[in-house]
């Protein structure tokens, strides 16, 4: 489960990380036409980075209002049943940035 949260947030990162990489790299490079390479590689890193960080950011604070009011639920509490099963309304706001994050971090339906 972990890993296809993984998964989505690099895809993300990277399709997002492309798109302004490519814009930057138009814009400087009509600006100074001797750009260095090194330069665009630093901005592509870091925005990669920051791309990652903004969007489990998101997906936290997403999930934090949604449990705040009750979009999210757990099923399956019964005494020792280790089988609990998580349900997001379908009404849900970002309710795909809840699902990332329950996605990342499993451990948070236990809290």
């Amino acid at each position: 489960m972990m890993f296809r949260g993984l998964c989505k947030v690099v895809a993300v990162a990277f399709v997002t990380n492309q798109v302004l990489t490519t814009i930057f790299t138009y814009a400087a490079q009509q600006l100074d036409s001797a750009l260095p390479h090194d330069t665009i590689w630093l901005f592509s890193c870091v925005t990669s980075g920051l791309v990652t960080l903004w969007l489990q950011a998101d997906a936290r604070r997403a999930f934090g209002f949604a449990r705040e009011k009750g979009f999210v639920k757990k099923s399956g509490e019964k005494s020792g049943d280790a089988a609990q099963h998580v349900q997001i309304a379908e009404d849900c706001p970002k309710r795909w940035l809840v699902i990332l994050h329950i996605e990342l971090n499993p451990a948070a339906m236990q809290a």
